[in-house]
C-alpha cells in the first residue's frame, strides 16, 4: 500500500501524486518514447500478497504518456496463449475502442509481442494468435 518499489527505485507515486506523469514530462523533453511492460496481466490473476494491480499500473502509465502528448507502446511481460491475455492487450491497445469515423483518441504507437515459440505456433494456441493479430490492427 505504501509503493515501497516505487519509492525505492527514486519517484513518488503515491495516490495524492502520478509518479509516472514526472516521468513522462520529462521523457517529452527529450522527444522521447514511452514503452511499458506487463500490457496482458489482469489484476485478478496476482496473488493478494503482492499487492499487485498491473491494469491500474498500465493505465496510469499509458495515460500519463497520453497526457503529455508522446508516443506510446508496451509489451507483455508473461509468455500466454490464451485470449483472456490478448483481450487484455487489446483494452490496453485502444482504451477507448476502435473510432469507425478515424483513428482512435488514445492508442498505441507500437507492440512488441515477447515470448515466441514453439507453444505459439502449435495448434490453437497459434488460431488464437492470429484472431489477436487482426484485432491489433482493426481500423489501421
Amino acid at each position: 500500500p505504501n509503493h515501497a518499489a516505487e519509492l525505492t527505485a527514486g519517484y513518488y507515486n503515491l495516490d495524492d501524486r502520478d509518479g509516472y506523469r514526472t516521468i513522462a514530462r520529462m521523457l517529452k523533453r527529450h522527444h522521447a518514447s514511452l514503452n511499458f511492460t506487463c500490457a496482458e496481466m489482469r489484476d485478478s490473476e496476482q496473488s493478494s500478497e503482492a499487492k499487485s494491480a498491473p491494469e491500474e499500473l498500465v493505465q496510469q502509465v499509458l495515460s500519463a504518456g497520453w497526457r503529455e502528448g508522446l508516443d506510446v507502446a508496451c509489451e507483455n511481460a508473461l509468455g500466454r496463449y490464451d485470449a483472456t491475455g490478448y483481450n487484455t492487450i487489446l483494452r490496453n491497445a485502444r482504451p477507448k475502442g476502435v473510432n469507425k469515423s478515424g483513428p482512435p483518441e488514445h492508442k498505441l504507437h507500437g507492440f512488441t509481442y515477447l515470448r515466441l515459440s514453439d507453444e505459439l505456433l502449435q495448434g490453437q494456441n497459434y488460431v488464437t494468435f492470429q484472431t489477436f493479430v487482426k484485432r491489433m490492427h482493426a481500423n489501421q
